[in-house]
Parts: structure tokens; C-alpha cells; sequence
């Protein structure tokens, strides 16, 4: 008998993953081939909202704890994935320098934030006449390299190429049925196609639509990630990554001539260099109607769990998360309430 099934291969489901590996517990991964959110995601480790200047909830754990993880992964995988690079926040009005400046000092804030402004020339073909803020303790991580990367050479013999069956999975009170898979517990990382988890689609995750251009330009540089209405984030190889469109409506990873406009007026206000779009994709994040990641156990059944609603913060958040789920299941860990599903329990018993 295994120890664990891991349902889903995105971000989340590699991270749990991984904290199973460094346990020496027998696993498998069931997960289709399919590209998930997480393949086509910037990567960005970023523990600052810029939009409203502030920190993101427990983001000193949340950042100390990938920058380990994904550090100790690129170790064991013999290939970089994890690329310090700074953010700088485009500053559009001396009213914005000043909040910047603001910010910065706020005991929350100054170790994440530069104080001294970026001269608006420090980057050719950006157009920025009030400079930048910087953020310099960020990050990216090529989540799409990581994951394959991972599948071939850490987890091939432990993962199943195949779309989760519902109605093969049979729940006994102390063991999991899969077919002819027999394991202890269960652990569902399946992104936004939770949804269709009869197990779990009692939890209002919503879901976002996210539409990503990617651009070729010899013009731009590659060691900093552009913050300006949207992300410029530097990919190699004169490659970058321009995102994205936020859209709750559309819940299908169909691309769009809107989206893509879109992208393109957003990406044109402050850009002066020549580029050219090399490929549009679009995905669907993973959102929580609170905004809080979902961790727990099922209402019902003692060895079916979950990890999902990672959002935009999932490649920061999901090694500290995974490592909390393990030690709640495992040990006497009692998950935070702000992502224990035990929030949305009601939900459940009225559905």
C-alpha cells in the first residue's frame, strides 16, 4: 500500500510532491499531460502587492521558505529554475514617488521595498519619467522547466500520465482505492478543475481567467522584471513574458483577439522598444471568493485532503503550504484558520 496519492501536477501538486520525497514516503502523482496554470505562469516570487502598497499575508514565512525550497529543488534537479531578479514598480506621478517613498518606511514594507528611487533612465526603451521603485528581494522561478523537468527525471516512475476517473475512486475509512492503485490517503491538487471534484466542489473556488502574451525583443533587459500596469518579466534568451488579463467570467484557457488588444495598449504605454509576439496562451488561475488559499481535510471522509486555491501567489506560497498540510496530516500541526477549509464546512453540510 502507498502512503499517498497526489491528484494533479501543477505547482502545488510538485511541491507536495517533494515534501513526500524528502520524507521517504512511497507516492504516486496522477495527472494528465495537459498544461495546467501553473506551466504557462510568470513564476513570480514577489511578497508585495504594489497595486495597494502592501505585504502579502505572512510573507516573510511564505518567501523565506521558497527561496529555500526552490534553491534545495535546483540542487537536486542539477538545473537552475529560480532566478533572483528585482521588481521595479513604474512610477507615474510625483504623488506615486511619494507614496512609494511612504511605503518603504512602513516597518512591514522597508525590508522588501528600496527607499531610494531608480532614475527613470536606468532602462532604455521604458518609458518612465518619474523612475521606479524597486522591490529587491523578488524572484522568478520557470515553473514551466521545473515541472517537466521534475516529472522526467524525479518522479518518473511514480507518476500516472491519465485524467483523474471520479467514479474509480472508492473511499474506505482506512485506505484509498484508485483502480488497481491502494494507498492511505489522498491529496487533491487539481487547480481550477476542482471544480468538477465531487469530493470538494461544495468550495467556492471561482476561478480567474489569465490571457499571457509572449514577446521576443533584443531591445529590453533581461536581469529586472517590469511592474507597470502589467508585468514584464524577463524569460532569457531575449524572450519575456507579458501579463496578464484578469477575467472571471470566461472559465475556458481559450485565447482571445480582446485579451490579447488588450495586452497589447497595456504593454504599449510604457514600452519604446521593438518587439515581436511569439505566442498568446491563457489559462485558468485558481481563486478563492476570500482570497485564501484552501488546506484540509474533507468534511466527511479522514484520508481524503486538499491543497488548492493558490491564485497568483502559488509559486510562493505552495512550498510553506504543502509543508504545513504534511505536518497537519501527519503530526499534531494545527493548519492556520485563514486556509483551513474548516471555514467553509457550512457549505458543505447545507449543499
Amino acid at each position: 500500500m502507498l502512503d499517498t496519492i497526489i491528484v494533479g501536477f501543477g505547482i502545488a501538486g510538485l511541491n507536495y510532491a517533494d515534501q513526500l520525497r524528502k520524507q521517504n514516503k512511497d507516492f504516486c502523482v496522477i495527472a494528465p499531460k495537459d498544461k495546467s496554470a501553473s506551466h504557462v505562469a510568470a513564476g513570480i516570487i514577489n511578497p508585495t502587492v504594489l497595486k495597494r502598497y502592501n505585504p502579502v499575508w505572512n510573507s516573510e514565512e511564505f518567501l523565506e521558505h521558497a527561496l529555500q525550497s526552490y534553491n534545495e529543488i535546483q540542487k537536486l534537479l542539477s538545473d537552475q529554475v529560480l532566478y533572483s531578479k528585482p521588481i521595479y514598480r513604474i512610477l507615474n506621478s510625483i504623488l506615486e514617488q511619494n507614496q512609494w517613498s511612504v511605503a518603504a518606511s512602513k516597518p512591514l514594507l522597508e525590508k522588501y521595498l528600496t527607499a531610494d528611487l531608480i532614475s527613470s533612465e536606468a532602462l532604455t526603451n521604458i518609458q518612465s519619467p518619474f523612475g521606479y521603485g524597486e522591490v529587491h528581494c523578488s524572484a522568478r522561478v520557470a515553473t514551466e522547466k521545473l515541472i517537466e523537468i521534475y516529472r522526467e527525471e524525479i518522479i518518473k516512475e511514480f507518476i500516472i500520465i491519465d485524467k483523474i476517473d471520479y467514479q474509480e475512486l472508492n473511499i474506505e475509512e482506512n485506505s484509498v482505492l484508485y483502480k488497481n492503485i491502494k494507498a492511505k490517503k489522498i491529496i487533491f491538487c487539481e487547480g481550477f478543475h476542482s471544480v468538477n471534484n465531487p469530493l470538494f466542489n461544495y468550495l467556492p473556488l471561482i476561478g480567474s481567467k489569465g490571457e499571457i502574451l509572449f514577446i521576443e525583443s533584443n531591445e529590453l533587459n533581461e536581469e529586472v522584471i517590469i511592474k507597470g500596469p502589467i508585468f514584464i518579466v524577463p524569460l532569457g534568451k531575449n524572450q519575456f513574458w507579458v501579463g496578464a488579463t484578469f477575467n472571471r467570467t470566461d472559465k475556458t484557457s481559450n485565447i482571445s483577439e480582446e485579451g490579447r488588444n488588450w495586452l497589447i495598449k497595456k504593454l504599449q504605454q510604457n514600452l519604446l522598444a521593438d518587439y515581436k509576439i511569439i505566442d498568446h496562451k491563457a489559462q485558468v488561475r485558481a481563486t478563492v471568493t476570500d482570497r485564501r488559499p484552501l488546506l484540509g481535510r474533507h468534511p466527511k471522509h479522514q484520508n481524503a485532503y486538499i491543497l488548492n486555491g493558490l491564485g497568483t501567489r502559488g509559486v510562493m506560497m505552495s512550498p510553506l503550504l504543502s509543508q504545513w498540510l504534511y505536518e497537519y496530516i501527519e503530526g499534531n500541526f494545527k493548519l492556520p484558520p485563514e486556509v483551513d477549509i474548516k471555514r467553509f464546512e457550512n457549505h458543505y453540510f447545507r449543499k
